[in-house]
């Protein structure tokens, strides 16, 4: 009996298929986004982004000249207000409409967005570069539909900028907030508190709208004008 000696096992490599450049940049912000949403920005590192979106260095540098441009794109794809709000929203709606679209969809966006969320957390907690930049440029367009707002409320005494201010940054502390506590007896993680704060946010809107169109908050120079 003639015993033939085994052979080694040929182990054939397969080849690893190249990704596309759409392919990879999608998967860097995937993992910019991961790791933003476990960690928050300040502790976001370049070697994490590289292990969790599966690219070396060279190639994350062929595209982003550092980690600060990288989180510069990053916020202006997330960010609610920086993602082009103002395109987004319909053309045929009322002002009082306009409004509560804008609001609404500012809760409901946050609520889901931790990016958004950390990226707010990031602006109050680190004076850097990029946060006072994107903090300017979220600020710029909110100045642009506010001051379509003051031209609407022109005649009256309410001062659009302090109580636009007012609701935005509410609904930001409420959202930032609601894995803390309740805040007045409310509880803002679950389903019905954000439906609350939907409906208030609402009711807010449309009494602002009723007060202008029954003249309660007239200016002085408007009366004086009537007069």
């Amino acid at each position: 009996m003639i015993i033939k000696p085994k052979l080694p096992k040929v182990v054939t490599k397969t080849r690893q298929k190249r990704r596309s450049n759409t392919i990879i940049i999608n998967n860097v912000f995937s993992a910019v986004n991961e790791l933003i949403e476990e960690v928050g920005f300040a502790k976001v590192t370049l070697t994490a982004i590289a292990e969790r979106a599966q690219v070396e260095p060279s190639v994350f540098y062929r595209r982003f000249a550092n980690l600060d441009q990288l989180f510069e794109e990053y916020t202006h794809k997330f960010d609610y207000w920086l993602a082009g709000i103002a395109e987004l929203m319909p053309s045929d709606l009322s002002d009082e409409d306009s409004m509560k679209w804008i609001m609404l969809n500012l809760i409901r966006a946050l609520h889901k967005n931790k990016g958004m969320q950390q990226l707010l957390i990031w602006e109050l907690s680190d004076d850097n570069p990029i946060t006072r930049r994107t903090a300017g440029l979220r600020e710029k367009i909110n100045a642009d539909l506010i001051h379509i707002l003051e031209q609407k409320f022109s005649l009256t005494s309410i001062d659009m900028n302090v109580l636009t201010a007012m609701m935005i940054s509410g609904v930001y502390f409420l959202i930032l907030h609601r894995d803390v506590s309740t805040f007045c007896n409310v509880d803002f993680s679950t389903k019905d508190g954000k439906e609350r704060l939907e409906k208030t946010v609402e009711q807010l809107i449309e009494i602002l709208f009723a007060a202008k169109h029954s003249n309660q908050f007239l200016s002085p120079s408007s009366v004086s004008e009537s007069e």
